[in-house]
């Protein structure tokens, strides 16, 4: 009987935990092709340590044939996908075409900016290994320019850095920006008081998904770290050097305010892989998430073998009709 052909389109956590399970369970039943633009995949929970300086970029990079091409059944291909023939059931890249017999999208996601006006010019965010690079390099360039400022007013934007969102990522951000300002405070010569780390929340809380007595610890920590935790601030537009904020709750009158500062790091939210629009499936209502059934299955394209896993899928929770959240509890 001819083995069936598998194709996995993206090597994020859950196109890498998928293949290993296949190529473990149908080791003589499936050829399975990995495609992915990168040959590594990025561990994403550790890239606040590259943008902080912790770690080098190499020590989040897993080469994919290392991990899952030393798999006899797993072909690991470095490709980017252009469109899907369902009809056809082929997987057309930029440099071939592959056929399969079961597909499995899981291209991952990318940040939500919520059409915040600035975000994409002037913010930084923190999805990628590329992302995290930019923000290290721009990190070092304020803090050499500040240690040569002599305005106080530009010094101090210099020395600002402000955390869009306290989920998971912005909290791990500004907690690597605790350990980062001591480091280059000692290297530069710049006392530790003139640097100035917002985390800027829209909720009158940080760290909803946690329970609230483990959200106010971390809240104390950070304010003895000497945080400015802004809750009940949503950010509304994004500049060169300051943010624009809305302050007050949801039932108070809002006072619009600037905050100054050089650097945004945008950590608000996850909208799946707009590039995976080009399999032309069924979406949710919101956030380019691919719909799935309780089996993985693209809803509209039920048994045609076309699944969907990891960030780019929604999968609707029945008991409150809304998608699963993007993240690793609910993963």
């Amino acid at each position: 009987m001819a083995k069936k052909k598998i194709v996995v389109v993206g090597a994020g956590f859950a196109g890498v935990s998928a293949t290993r399970l296949l190529a473990k369970n149908l080791k003589n039943d499936a050829e399975i092709t990995v495609i992915d633009k990168h040959d590594f995949q990025t561990s994403m929970t550790q890239l606040h340590e590259v943008a902080a300086s912790r770690v080098e970029p190499d020590a989040v990079q897993y080469q994919l044939e290392r991990t899952i091409g030393k798999f006899h059944n797993v072909n690991v291909v470095k490709d980017s996908l252009v469109e899907l023939d369902k009809s056809g059931k082929k997987v057309i890249t930029e440099k071939g075409s592959y056929d399969y017999d079961y597909l499995v999208v899981s291209m991952g996601g990318e940040p939500n900016d919520f059409g915040v006006p600035g975000v994409k010019e002037y913010g930084f965010t923190l999805w990628s290994l590329e992302d995290a690079l930019k923000i290290e390099a721009h990190l070092k360039e304020m803090v050499q320019a500040a240690a040569k400022e002599s305005d106080s007013e530009k010094r101090k934007k210099l020395l600002t850095f402000s955390v869009a969102g306290s989920g998971f990522t912005g909290i791990e951000m500004a907690g690597e920006l605790i350990d980062w300002r001591k480091k280059v405070s000692k290297k530069y010569g710049i006392p530790e008081s003139e640097f100035t780390i917002n985390i800027v929340e829209m909720m009158p809380t940080i760290m909803n998904i946690l329970d609230r007595s483990l959200a106010d610890k971390a809240l104390t920590y950070l304010q003895n770290k000497n945080i400015n935790v802004l809750v009940n601030h949503g950010i509304t537009a994004v500049a060169e050097d300051h943010i624009t904020v809305n302050v007050g709750g949801r039932d108070e009158e809002k006072v619009v305010k600037e905050i100054p500062g050089n650097t945004l790091i945008w950590t608000t939210g996850v909208q799946g892989n707009t590039e995976a629009e080009a399999c032309q499936l069924s979406e949710t209502e919101r956030g380019h998430h691919l719909q799935a059934n309780e089996y993985m299955e693209a809803i509209g394209n039920e048994n045609k073998g076309i699944y969907v896993a990891g960030d780019v899928s929604g999968y609707i929770v029945p008991e409150n009709g809304r998608p699963t959240p993007q993240i690793v509890e609910a993963a």
